[in-house]
């Protein structure tokens, strides 16, 4: 009798536009995209600015440090590679630079959350090409 095939984790697939956001990560920097015409942030990646139609754009480093902006907690994952972590907090966090970014929340219980709470990101490398962020308590 064998043993079940363990679920696979569901990882980013990059494209053209976000390449620069996922090299980011693999540097253990969060990469913002930038309109090189009106210089405003383009986040989530994308080929077109929303301000100013602009297609050109480039990448530049961003501070780590955020606030949070509200959480889950996740008691029954929509992917079965979750189960075993159940429950684990998930929080939408405004970033120092402008944007929101959703990711796990380490190391701190639902208990002791907040709203506005001092978050910082950090870095899970998950394969050879895949490094994922999460946050930690500042």
């Amino acid at each position: 009798m064998s043993t079940p095939a363990l679920p696979e984790r569901p990882l980013p697939t990059p494209t053209r536009e976000s390449q620069g956001y996922w090299e980011g990560m693999q540097e253990h920097e969060l990469r913002l995209q930038h309109c090189t015409a009106c210089g405003k942030v383009r986040h989530y990646p994308r080929p077109v600015c929303p301000h100013c139609f602009s297609m050109e754009s480039e990448y530049r480093k961003a501070p780590l440090g955020g606030a949070i902006h509200t959480w889950t907690v996740c008691h029954h994952p929509f992917n079965f590679f979750f189960k075993a972590s159940a429950p684990y907090i998930v929080a939408l966090v405004d970033m120092d630079a402008g944007v929101r970014v959703n990711a796990p929340l380490r190391g701190v219980t639902e208990a002791d959350l907040r709203i506005g709470q001092r978050v910082t990101m950090q870095f899970e490398m998950v394969n050879k090409e895949t490094t994922l962020p999460y946050f930690v308590a500042a």
